[in-house]
């Protein structure tokens, strides 16, 4: 896909174009005011897949328009207590606020398995915003 550029959000594929991003972007007023639940329900059969960023109403309102990065993953089977406790008491995040900018960054890692969901999801409340920004523009 081209990249699509515009409005302060960077073209798809990062600087240079270095990496052909599989994106698809939807423009329905019918999402509008989805839960989280239902955008991950909704993108769960798509097995390659490897994140799904939303523009809500809280996006479109702030100034650094932070999108919602949610994990389109779910457990399936019921985790067994004796070997997943831990898990089952604290679940990992299902979700974080990113900055347009650093959209390449969190799809090209998850895409390729460089970094899990969970390090990005840590990272974002590190900042004192909460949002994950590129790594060149951390503090």
């Amino acid at each position: 896909m081209e990249g699509v550029g515009g409005g302060g959000f960077p073209a798809v594929g990062g600087e240079g174009g270095e990496y052909e991003a599989e994106v698809h972007l939807v423009d329905d007023p019918v999402w509008a005011g989805a839960t989280i639940e239902a955008v991950v329900t909704a993108v769960m059969r798509d097995e390659d897949l490897s994140v799904v960023f939303v523009a809500d109403d809280i996006t479109m309102k702030s100034a650094r328009h932070a999108l919602l990065a949610l994990d389109p993953f779910h457990e399936d089977e019921d985790l067994d207590p004796m070997y997943y406790q831990e898990l089952i008491d604290s679940p990992p995040a299902r979700e974080f606020r990113t900055t347009p900018a650093a959209v390449h960054d969190v799809h090209a890692n998850l895409s390729i398995g460089n970094m899990d969901f969970r390090e990005f999801a840590t990272d974002a409340p590190a900042d004192p915003e909460g949002i994950l920004r590129p790594v060149s523009f951390r503090q």
